[in-house]
């Protein structure tokens, strides 16, 4: 473990660790990621739009759900990576 001539072994990784990837392949990671999080962004949104059908029923409950979703909405172009 300690000596510094020898090879180093990543069986024990399931995925390359970040720092030992290309720019590019960092990229393409740095991508997938987002689009999980988009993604995960609008199934939240999903979620609470159903809710907001189905249970609010005063304007205070309402105002809270407009707030939420014009942070969840500003955070998805916050992290969009495209230009």
């Amino acid at each position: 473990m300690t000596d510094p001539q020898a090879s180093r072994h990543h069986e024990h990784h399931l995925r390359t660790p970040t720092n030992e990837l290309s720019h590019e392949e960092k990229l393409k990671r740095q991508a997938r990621h987002m689009q999980i999080l988009s993604g995960v962004m609008l199934l939240v949104l999903a979620m609470l739009i159903y809710s907001a059908i189905f249970n609010l029923d005063s304007w205070s409950e309402w105002v809270v759900f407009g707030a939420i979703c014009a942070t969840t909405i500003g955070t998805m172009i916050a992290v969009n990576t495209r230009r």
